[in-house]
């Protein structure tokens, strides 16, 4: 970067006569010229709104050119020019450029760089550069800090994530007489929403209101901001109605706020009456009803989205990028995923993970390593989220050398000790059957979350080391991390698959004892288990119990039942679970079909089972010659 184009000072650094002084002795010659005066002072000040304005539209270099001619033509310059070049340094975070102003002023004395004007610019500039310690450093010195120090204070603390100090300053700042400007309240209120502080929001709401900001949609914004991440969403929506004025900052809040709560089709509901409204969307619009479109899977609204982006002329940046390839990747529409990453100027590390786990869901493992291979041609370096998409991969594909290069790269980059990333490498060595290194690799992890001890209980269940996964699963509740249902039929699966059928079901029964609820997988696991063990009324018996909890079931569990009644030639079962299946709306899966047909024949009911596959070929035949590709066929 090319360095600050000023010229020497007339009077270097250990001269005698001081910058005030000579410009006391420059205004009493003034006196004597005033026609001369009058064109100077007028000259001055035009080359002033000039610096101004070339700094407001970032021509920074252009802005200094005229400073050094104002020192060619021997024209006072002050500290509000310094101001003017540091706050244009601000607008394009030219940080190198500021150091350099920075530098000027303290060659210039004490009178430019103790200026207070000029102490609370330096200070801003460092803080919104988030320079911590210069900044910490600027604001100690200043002897009382004026309200733009201390809103730079809150904001740089709250930016860099130190919420507990961000709202320590702004009780401090209202301790020491200042009151908190309409720049300094929206920050603290980030701070307490991050902090989930709801008590600490409203009492600065109740600030808000004594001082007089109530009509302040930068300060209400904020409000409905607050609220929507506490999931206090009817104050923030109250809040939304009642303003007089919004702007799309207002919009994005309740947006946000609908999303952070899952409220996928109110985030849309919102964003289709902010269209009305005339409103025009941000990337930060866009991006919220994008997710909403994809948690929802819709997806002529999403594409809706990508298209108001492309006509609102909304450049393909980190965040509207993201998005959007973000939105393809959960649909399952990698290409249009690809096209939108290829036509990105600027990739970010967060772009690439979305692009390499949308590989992955797709079960395009080949090409999500390629992927990661790019990436690091392209000098990006792996975070906790690629490492764990690559190992991943690793695990699903059985590759386990590559794998373990996986690993050693987390060791030397010390990320092995990240929870997501010691699960997949837990998953990789079990998948591929060292379940001694899984183990060894779970007991050397730091710190343990509850995902890393269903990781290690699953590795045992899979393996059948039931005592193992039994073991495991009281001592995570001994470290103090209750179990949640994955737990429990990670437990039951052990038990199943070591032929412990009696302590599987025991099992089960504690878990409903302490307060967990089934979910289908342990349904399915259980029922299934107990039915390919010879546990054929137990496992009719469980169906029977779901059925009576209201739990529609899946084809999986319909399978295992079905099973059940075949082998214990129970026709009366089969036939009501035949009801079942017909009013879930399940025929139309194959396994169950074909399961329901061999339960009818084993139990010596071939007409009915020929008329099930008569009824199920008609519908075949009916979806075939219905699509495109049947009628091209017939």
């Amino acid at each position: 970067m090319a360095s600050l184009p000023l010229s020497t000072t007339p009077n270097p650094p250990n001269s005698p006569i001081k910058p005030f002084e000579s410009f006391k002795k420059y205004r009493s010659s003034e006196t004597h010229l005033p026609g001369k005066v009058k064109s100077s002072q007028i000259l001055r000040k035009s080359y002033i709104n000039r610096i101004s304005s070339l700094c407001k539209e970032g021509l920074l270099h252009e802005a200094f050119s005229v400073l050094t001619q104002m020192e060619h033509d021997d024209l006072y310059i002050g500290p509000e020019v310094y101001g003017e070049l540091l706050q244009g340094c601000l607008y394009d975070r030219r940080f190198f450029l500021g150091q350099q102003i920075h530098s000027r002023l303290l060659k210039k004395g004490s009178f430019f760089h103790k200026n207070e004007y000029i102490e609370t610019k330096l200070l801003i500039f460092y803080a919104k550069c988030d320079c911590l310690v210069i900044a910490e450093d600027l604001f100690l010195r200043q002897p009382k800090p004026n309200v733009f120090s201390w809103a730079a204070m809150i904001g740089m603390h709250c930016r860099l994530g130190f919420y507990g100090k961000a709202l320590m300053d702004f009780c401090e700042m209202l301790e020491s007489g200042i009151f908190p400007d309409n720049f300094a309240v929206p920050n603290a209120l980030k701070a307490s929403s991050a902090l989930q502080w709801i008590g600490f929001g409203k009492g600065i709401h109740g600030y808000v209101w004594k001082m007089g900001f109530a009509s302040c949609v930068y300060v209400l914004s904020g409000l409905v901001d607050f609220y929507g991440k506490c999931g206090a969403l009817e104050d923030a929506n109250n809040l939304f109605e009642e303003m007089p004025e919004r702007t799309v900052i207002s919009w994005n809040s309740m947006l946000v706020g609908f999303m952070h709560n899952g409220l996928n089709e109110e985030a849309m509901e919102l964003f289709y009456a902010m269209r009305t409204e005339g409103v025009h969307p941000t990337r930060v619009s866009i991006a919220s009803f994008l997710s909403a479109s994809a948690n929802l899977g819709a997806v002529d609204e999403g594409k809706q989205g990508h298209a108001i982006a492309v006509l609102s002329g909304l450049q393909l940046d980190n965040i509207l990028g993201s998005s959007i390839i973000n939105f393809y990747c959960k649909i399952g529409l990698i290409e249009e995923a690809e096209i939108v990453f290829n036509e990105m100027v600027e990739r970010d590390v967060v772009t690439w993970n979305l692009l390499i786990s949308g590989y992955l869901q797709d079960g395009q493992i080949d090409k999500a390593l390629y992927t990661c291979c790019q990436m690091k041609s392209q000098n990006f370096k792996f975070d906790s989220v690629t490492l764990t998409s690559i190992i991943m991969a690793c695990a699903n594909s059985c590759k386990l050398e590559l794998g373990k290069v996986g690993h050693g790269y987390s060791i030397r980059n010390g990320i092995e000790s990240d929870t997501a990333v010691a699960c997949s490498i837990v998953d990789l060595y079990a998948s591929c059957g060292r379940i001694g290194d899984a183990r060894q690799v779970f007991r050397a992890a730091i710190t343990r979350d509850l995902a890393l001890w269903n990781a290690m209980i699953s590795a045992y269940a899979h393996f059948g080391m039931s005592s193992e996964a039994l073991k495991l699963f009281y001592q995570m509740q001994l470290e103090g991390v209750p179990p949640n249902v994955v737990s429990w039929n990670s437990t039951i699966l052990g038990f199943l698959r070591n032929g412990k059928f009696c302590e599987a079901q025991d099992m089960f029964s504690q878990m409903q004892l302490t307060g967990v609820r089934p979910n289908l997988t342990t349904w399915a696991t259980l029922i299934s288990g107990l039915a390919q063990n010879g546990f054929l009324y137990e496992a009719i018996n469980l169906y029977g119990q779901m059925q009576e909890e209201g739990r529609r079931p899946c084809s999986m569990i319909v399978v295992g039942v079905l099973l059940a009644c075949t082998n214990a030639v129970a026709l009366h079962y089969g036939m009501v679970i035949h009801g079942h299946i017909i009013r879930q709306g399940l025929l139309s899966s194959i396994s169950v079909t074909t399961s329901l047909i061999d339960m009818y024949v084993k139990c010596g009911q071939g007409n009915i089972a020929d008329s099930i596959k008569f009824c199920s070929n008609e519908q075949l035949l009916y979806s075939a010659v219905t699509s495109d590709s049947g009628l091209q066929q017939k």
